[in-house]
């Protein structure tokens, strides 16, 4: 039962408890303006500990709790970047948050952090900066650590905007003068001009390329499997598919099917009888056993879109844009650009090209007005 004292500066009330480690400890809390005030404030307390909660834990700064949540729960679950990620998060609250304990942690102080944070920072920084506070802040909420949500309808927009999407994609005509650009002279030894015709072709992450084996293609069944990626980044091997819905079976255009079969009939012809093997069993590796890197594929893209007159160029992450906008331009049902591209769920399709949509929604009207003032004419 809770104690209700009438202080100098208002009311204060004290709770006793038995912590986790099996001693009784006392809570108290004060500067209450009523008695009624205390009261409340003292039962919301001794509820809480009825259902598990946790004042010790509640005692400590909020980024030892995220740091130790990292180390305990997320470490070395997933891939190293989201390790990464997480490390950058971790270190924003250290350097902000320092001092603030768990349960002192509030919407207000919050979202202060993030305002000033966000000032001189695009909105998918800021996001992804939250994103991984938040998480830890709500396995905290389930432990019954706090029982208040800080992170409860904070905005994470960034002060500078990020690149609209609609500036991260090639028409359908811009994209004809780039193949027909890659293609001119090509041979087994332009890898990058390879990768970037699949690319467009198929709409895959440069990762899901660069892991892709000879199995994975069919050219019986005109379809390339994506099982797996390659992790150029800190293992130099392979790697999981971003997500289960990232491994897909994807129809692939008989003019694409046969550059691959030109690139596999060099690399077979070329490594006969010599040391170098491809152990591995990769498509896109080049005379010296070497994997074609981000930089010089970016660096052949940009090339091509120069000498095609493109003004602002694309890198290789937007074909993926390119053949998603060129498939919903050409009125292919979303749902199946969706699977194709290994979305998680179709929201994330339509969020992403939302502006797409809208354009040909336009265009329907028009042809919907058109056609019922035809019938009715």
């Amino acid at each position: 039962m809770a104690s209700i004292q009438k202080k100098d500066n208002g009311w204060q009330y004290r709770v006793s408890y038995k912590d986790t480690d099996g001693k009784y400890k006392t809570k108290t809390k004060g500067k209450f303006a009523t008695k009624k005030e205390a009261h409340l404030a003292a039962a919301a307390i001794e509820k809480k500990l009825t259902e598990g909660f946790k004042i010790s834990d509640a005692d400590q700064e909020f980024p030892v709790y995220f740091r130790e949540w990292y180390e305990v729960y997320r470490k070395g679950k997933f891939s190293k970047a989201n390790d990464a990620d997480i490390e950058k998060s971790i270190k924003f609250a250290e350097a902000n948050f320092k001092g603030i304990k768990l349960k002192d942690l509030n919407r207000k102080i919050y979202q202060q952090k993030l305002n000033e944070f966000a000032k001189t920072r695009r909105s998918s920084t800021v996001s992804k900066i939250h994103i991984y506070m938040k998480a830890a802040i709500q396995d905290a909420l389930q432990e019954g650590i706090i029982f208040k949500d800080p992170t409860y309808k904070v905005s994470s927009r960034g002060g500078i905007s990020d690149k609209s999407d609609r500036d991260k994609f090639l028409s359908y005509n811009e994209t004809k003068k780039l193949t027909n650009s890659l293609i001119d002279g090509i041979k087994p030894t332009y890898v990058s001009r390879y990768m970037i015709l699949l690319g467009i072709a198929t709409g895959m992450r440069y990762a899901e390329i660069l892991g892709l084996t000879w199995n994975c293609i069919d050219f019986e069944d005109k379809t390339v499997r994506v099982e797996k990626t390659w992790d150029y980044v800190y293992k130099q091997d392979f790697s999981n598919t971003k997500n289960y819905q990232s491994m897909r079976l994807i129809t692939v255009d008989d003019f694409t099917l046969d550059l691959l079969k030109q690139l596999k009939k060099h690399q077979r012809e070329y490594y006969f009888g010599r040391i170098l093997k491809n152990e591995k069993n990769l498509v896109f590796l080049n005379d010296d056993m070497e994997l074609i890197s981000n930089s010089a594929v970016n660096k052949t893209l940009k090339k091509h879109q120069k000498k095609i007159g493109i003004d602002q160029p694309i890198n290789f992450h937007g074909l993926r844009h390119t053949h998603a906008s060129i498939l919903i331009y050409q009125g292919v049902n979303l749902k199946y650009v969706s699977r194709r591209l290994g979305h998680k769920k179709i929201e994330t399709t339509l969020g992403i090209y939302q502006h797409i949509l809208d354009e040909m929604e336009q265009k329907e009207s028009q042809i919907v007005s058109t056609t019922m003032g035809e019938l009715f004419a």
